[in-house]
């Protein structure tokens, strides 16, 4: 699969849908359990409209990356590109990630917090990508 093959419309889709699940994920789902976890309140949690725009374009870079690998391992059907996605991060995301938070002290529940965030949404647009080609 060349760079310029990806089906742009599916990767703003699963940028829209990474954005809502954490959205949902870090607000009425596991809000209350992440800022105990990490020690703050969501007063002390800066919303500043750049943190939004970083989120949203580390979100399109995943989704474009994962478009290309689904796109290239073609795993033929929604069900095997999920899996796609869970086996992607979990050689890439959650090994990279577990790293700088062995390191960084931070307790291992907010790994996991944001480990299983990105497995989701991994998950649903491996899926996606799988399904949308």
């Amino acid at each position: 699969m060349a760079l310029s093959d990806v089906n742009w419309l599916a990767v703003l889709v699963a940028t829209v849908i990474n954005m809502f699940v954490g959205f949902l994920w870090y607000g009425p789902l596991f809000g209350k359990q992440w800022m105990q976890m990490i020690g703050k309140t969501m007063d002390e949690i800066d919303s500043e409209p750049t943190m939004y725009v970083y989120t949203g374009l580390a979100a399109l870079v995943s989704s474009y990356v994962l478009a290309l690998l689904v796109g290239a391992i073609g795993p033929g059907g929604w069900a095997a590109g999920a899996v796609v996605g869970m086996l992607i991060w979990l050689g890439i995301g959650a090994t990279g990630t577990l790293v700088y938070t062995t390191f960084e002290g931070p307790p291992k529940s907010v790994w996991m917090l944001h480990g299983l965030y990105q497995l989701v949404v991994f998950a649903i647009n491996g899926a996606l990508f799988a399904a949308w080609t």
